[in-house]
């Protein structure tokens, strides 16, 4: 999966997400990058429109240097790659 494609697949979903709308201009732990990405504690908020959360677990299930460490390796994995 390509991470541009991937961040201009998110930019796309953020006006129909209602978590997003809510809080594309909210100060605290919400922001946004220099792309326009909605960060929350410096994280990209992936929308659940469509399957981009599942591409995006897909991508660090699948990709060829991750393996197969299991769900929980999984799920930290994205965490720390996407933090």
């Amino acid at each position: 999966m390509d991470m541009d494609t991937l961040h201009q697949d998110i930019l796309l979903a953020l006006p129909s997400d209602p978590i997003a709308t809510k809080h594309i201009s909210a100060d605290g732990q919400w922001s946004t990058d220099s792309n326009g990405l909605l960060l929350l504690d410096n994280r990209i908020y992936v929308p659940s429109a469509g399957n981009l959360r599942t591409h995006v677990l897909q991508y660090n299930h699948d990709h060829i240097l991750a393996g197969h460490f299991g769900q929980n390796k999984t799920l930290e994995l994205v965490h720390r790659r996407y933090s």
